[in-house]
């Protein structure tokens, strides 16, 4: 799986950097002790050379000379300082451990004794003369001690002995905490990888087609950000699909009762229980009809979801489409004894919109409004320019019906629903003419709602980008 590739690469990609990560910490701090234990040996061995310049000051002072120092050299150091000086075995000094050369100079710079007998009579330079260890008497520079330690020096079996345990503990040390730090990046690798592994098998229950799939418990982090937002998917989705269905079965029903009548009327027909009559005829033409409107709506329907649908813009007076439109409805109005009012508040600017396109909209508005109007009642269209920034042009059709129910207010949008569900489909039609005035309008730009309290009317308004 990927997701358990995943964890492996960072599993394995972490061990490497713990490793490579030791790996430099041991070479350094190897080196690094090394060449502090050499120094520390070093400045012991400085330590012995200042006592062995003390004692060639005293040398020096009893016989007036270095006449003999070399085999007195020789005696130090074949016994080691620690035996010159009641210690340990020869060997064991810091002299013998780091196989100094040693050069004794006079007051001139000139070598009268060395450790192998080597130089002996040869001027020493100025460089060995400033690194020695001057032997003094009263105040007054009598000669000088010179030693130098190879770079190859060598440990002595105790020494190399303590330099390999502190490596082992160095090891061990390095390999406890990379122990430690796996433990802790497979922690929070697990906690990385699982909710990931979660999510796969959520999108796979998803791709199967159970969209009641979800991610349970997601955290607060971005990983669960990123579960909260699958999970909104989904759900989304389930509607989307419900939606669907509904939709389908809804056209279907819409579709089978005109075709059932139709049916019903021929077959009367053929069987010679109606006449053929042009009444007969006249309500089979009716019947088409309102099959022909219905299969427009739904192609109108489709063409603005798939965001095909037209839109012929130009510069258009609102104000002067909505007294005309109102003015189409006149005659409906006063066969109902309903008051039709129109209120075009002054200095409306010209918008851009397709003019049969949101004519369509008013109709559909001020028609509900005079369907659900009872008699002396009253429907206002009122059109002014709101108060947002950028301005837009607002359009409001408000009526004195018995308004809507506020489980219904969230719903009247949707396709193929009606509120009063025993309303006959004749007199109220399919559900579909809000559905698509509100895609008309946001097709413009626009944006579309509804205001109503039960007994007190409804208003419904929609609003244009000028």
């Amino acid at each position: 799986m990927i997701v358990k590739s995943l964890f492996i690469r960072l599993m394995a990609a972490f061990a490497l950097v713990i490793l490579i990560a030791v790996a430099i910490i041991f070479v350094i701090v190897n080196q690094t002790t090394t060449n502090e234990f050499r120094a520390y040996m070093f400045r012991g061995q400085m330590t012995q050379f200042d006592q062995i310049a003390r004692e060639l000051a005293a040398y020096y002072s009893a016989r007036g000379s270095w006449q003999g120092v070399d085999q007195y050299l020789a005696q130090a150091l074949d016994a080691g300082m620690g035996a010159m000086m009641g210690g340990g075995p020869r060997g064991h000094g810091m002299l013998g451990m780091m196989d100094a050369s040693v050069l004794i100079a006079d007051a001139n710079g000139v070598v009268v004794a060395s450790r192998d007998g080597a130089g002996v009579g040869q001027k020493a330079s100025g460089a060995q003369i400033a690194n020695g260890t001057p032997i003094q008497i009263g105040g007054q520079t009598v000669g000088t001690l010179i030693a130098s330690t190879p770079a190859t020096a060598s440990f002595d079996t105790q020494q190399q002995e303590f330099l390999h345990r502190a490596n082992l503990s160095l090891l061990l040390a390095g390999a406890v905490a990379g122990a430690i730090a796996l433990a802790f990046g497979f922690l929070l690798f697990y906690q990385i990888t699982a909710p990931l592994n979660a999510l796969a098998a959520a999108s796979r229950q998803i791709a199967s087609g159970d969209l009641t799939a979800r991610i349970t418990s997601p955290r607060d982090d971005e990983i669960g950000q990123v579960g909260r937002a699958f999970n909104a998917m989904a759900a989304s989705l389930a509607q989307s699909e419900a939606a669907r269905r509904n939709m389908i079965a809804d056209i279907a029903h819409e579709l089978r009762n005109p075709l059932g009548v139709i049916q019903g009327q021929l077959e009367g027909m053929l069987d010679g229980v109606f006449p053929l009559t042009s009444e007969q005829i006249a309500s089979l033409h009716d019947e088409t009809l309102l099959l022909t409107r219905l299969v427009d709506d739904l192609r109108e329907l489709a063409l603005a979801d798939a965001g095909q649908l037209k839109i012929a813009r130009e510069p258009t007076d609102l104000g002067a489409l909505v007294e005309k439109t109102v003015g189409a409805f006149a005659s409906q109005a006063a066969e109902k004894h309903i008051a039709l009012e129109s209120e075009i508040v002054g200095g409306l600017p010209k918008t851009s919109i397709d003019a049969q396109r949101i004519e369509q909209v008013l109709r559909n508005l001020i028609g509900n409004a005079l369907r659900y109007t009872p008699e002396n009642g009253t429907v206002r269209v009122r059109c002014s320019v709101g108060s947002d920034k950028p301005p837009a042009v607002i359009v409001r059709v408000s009526d004195t019906g018995p308004g809507i129910a506020p489980d219904d207010l969230p719903h009247v949008f949707e396709r193929f629903y009606r509120g009063d569900k025993s309303r006959p489909r004749v007199g109220g039609g399919a559900g579909l003419g809000l559905a698509i005035a509100k895609q008309l309008v946001a097709a413009h730009g626009g944006a579309m709602g509804v205001e109503s309290e039960p007994g007190r009317g409804a208003t419904f308004w929609f609003s244009l980008p000028t």
